[in-house]
């Protein structure tokens, strides 16, 4: 393909690190992009390219330019992964919509005017929409010649609001370049953690492993099957991991990196990683839907703590708060979330050792027991040390006398060992590790796991269980 196809994909296209960044996926040509989980022949930059070229021109018979917010609807595919770029081509914008059940009310907060839903065969469904009002910071983003794409926080707070990111800003962080590897597809596409993976991968000429199943036993056979290299992923997907017993069957001497983000690491799993994974790095990245992700540095493989170098931080009560270059525009349906001088709070709670953090929950989960704060978290990795514990969410429930108190809902890993002895074990632990009004006083044994398709904890709704 040569020098003209480029020269087309990026007509009028006057953002000079979109530009760039094309160019960089030009240059790759015969280089692996994506490798489909069930194939032996992944795809090459070149029909990259092509997709994307092909995707500009149907948006150019749609009619889909810079005046349209455009709602993508998928998973990752060389043809979603294709009509993105031929829309951020097109100065177009991009809403990455979730794939639940709440897709009008994503539609209505991010202005959109046309859906497009593409499905793992290729096919693709496009919708127009009626005509909705245009937000602000959409026309600001077309005046500077600048593309966006809307991210939907995971709504673990209330209703989730639809965050408008510049791709200049997200391109910023690729600048310099990376390592090229080969990388697992693992964290979702709508999410911030998915699409930083996706740029970096693209930008360095890596590759792209894709899964269609994100259970532990489906994840190593395909990390073994097409040679992956670094896997981004969450605490609670390496707990399951870790308790599922496959790693022993396998072998994964090509396996580079291990990265979790998302929410707090507990020291339990983290040693049995370094266990499983003795060769293997193991990071904790950082990152929100408001701020991006930027670049972190790991104290060493066995550490809890990290240090925050791809942005500013200050640290005010205990709650982390940054400032960062890749930081959202506002969101299109609630007031932005900065303060005067462009500082977020995350409501993360942490602990500070000089320039190193280490997480310990979110203001926001505490819980008020009697007047004294409770981190979930905390109790949950208390109890994680347990070895017959599989899984663990701590919550609190409302009490008449005290408030709240604290409530855990226990997976256990064995078959040895009855939930009567297992809740008189679990106290007896605590009673020794944490202060008494952090003991759980409800304490319930289920089967199943509560993560969510983000492969994180689910906290409020299976709080809303206890």
């Amino acid at each position: 393909m040569g020098s003209a196809v480029i020269v087309s994909l990026v007509e009028d296209c006057t953002v000079s690190r979109i530009l760039q960044f094309f160019e960089r996926l030009h240059s790759y040509a015969a280089l692996p992009c994506m490798q489909e989980p069930d194939s032996a022949v992944p795809h090459t930059y070149s029909e990259l390219v092509e997709a994307a070229q092909v995707w500009r021109v149907r948006f150019g018979e749609f009619n889909l330019g810079p005046d349209a917010t455009v709602g993508l609807r998928s998973d990752y595919s060389l043809t979603a992964v294709g009509a993105l770029l031929g829309l951020l081509l097109s100065r177009a914008h991009v809403a990455l919509i979730p794939r639940d059940n709440n897709i009008e009310q994503y539609l209505a907060d991010a202005c959109v005017t046309d859906l497009l839903e593409v499905d793992l065969d290729s096919k693709y469904r496009r919708r127009s929409l009626d005509p909705r009002p245009r937000h602000p910071l959409l026309s600001r983003v077309n005046a500077e010649a600048d593309s966006g794409i809307v991210l939907f926080t995971s709504g673990s707070t209330g209703r989730p609001k639809a965050a408008l990111h510049s791709v200049e800003r997200i391109l910023h962080k690729f600048d310099k370049p990376g390592r090229r590897l080969r990388t697992l597809a693992f964290l979702r596409f709508d999410h911030v953690a998915g699409i930083d993976t996706l740029f970096y991968t693209l930008a360095n000429g890596g590759t792209l492993v894709l899964t269609h199943r994100r259970d532990p036993h489906s994840i190593l056979e395909l990390m073994a099957k097409h040679q992956v290299e670094v896997l981004p992923s969450s605490p609670s997907f390496l707990r399951l991991l870790c308790a599922s017993g496959e790693r022993e069957r396998l072998s994964l001497p090509q396996l580079r990196v291990i990265t979790y983000g998302s929410e707090p690491m507990d020291a339990s799993t983290l040693a049995r990683l370094n266990t499983l994974f003795p060769d293997t790095q193991i990071s904790q990245k950082y990152g929100t839907t408001e701020t991006g992700a930027p670049r972190t540095i790991s104290r060493g493989n066995d550490s809890l703590w990290l240090k925050i170098v791809g942005a500013e931080t200050k640290v005010v009560d205990a709650v982390l708060w940054i400032r960062s270059v890749s930081s959202i525009l506002g969101y299109l349906n609630a007031p932005a979330p900065f303060d005067a001088e462009g500082w977020y709070c995350t409501g993360d709670l942490v602990d500070v050792d000089g320039e190193w953090i280490r997480f310990r929950g979110r203001t926001a989960e505490l819980i008020n027991v009697g007047g004294e704060k409770v981190a979930p978290t905390e109790v949950e990795q208390a109890i994680l040390e347990l070895d017959f514990v599989r899984d663990v969410l701590v919550a609190g429930c409302p009490h008449s006398l005290l408030g709240q108190i604290v409530t855990a809902q226990v997976v256990l890993s064995r078959d040895d060992i009855q939930p009567p002895e297992a809740a008189k074990r679990i106290r007896t632990h605590c009673r020794a590790r944490l202060a008494p009004y952090k003991v759980p006083i409800e304490i319930r044994f289920v089967s199943g796991g509560f993560v969510n398709d983000r492969q994180k904890i689910q906290r409020r709704a299976a709080s809303d269980d206890t």
